[in-house]
């Protein structure tokens, strides 16, 4: 039987193996000198990983954002 407790839990599990997955592949396209914006990510993680469910493009934009994943940076740095 499944608790709703559970159900919280791989719901969580999904979420951070999808942020997984968009910063994988932003770091992918970004290495391979593509577009790596939020769009870029979407079409990627949707033609090749086919990841479900596929987050929207302001979804992408916040993991990036959160990640510091913006502007062509690939992460945050200590100064």
């Amino acid at each position: 039987m499944k608790t709703s407790k559970q159900g919280v839990e791989d719901h969580q599990r999904s979420r951070q193996e999808i942020e997984d997955c968009v910063t994988f592949v932003r770091l992918e396209l970004y290495n391979r000198d593509r577009s790596c914006g939020p769009k870029a990510v979407r079409e990627r993680l949707k033609e090749f990983y086919h990841v479900s469910p596929l987050p929207s493009e302001r979804t992408i934009a916040r993991i990036l954002s959160r990640c510091g994943l913006t502007h062509g940076r690939t992460g945050f740095y200590p100064e």
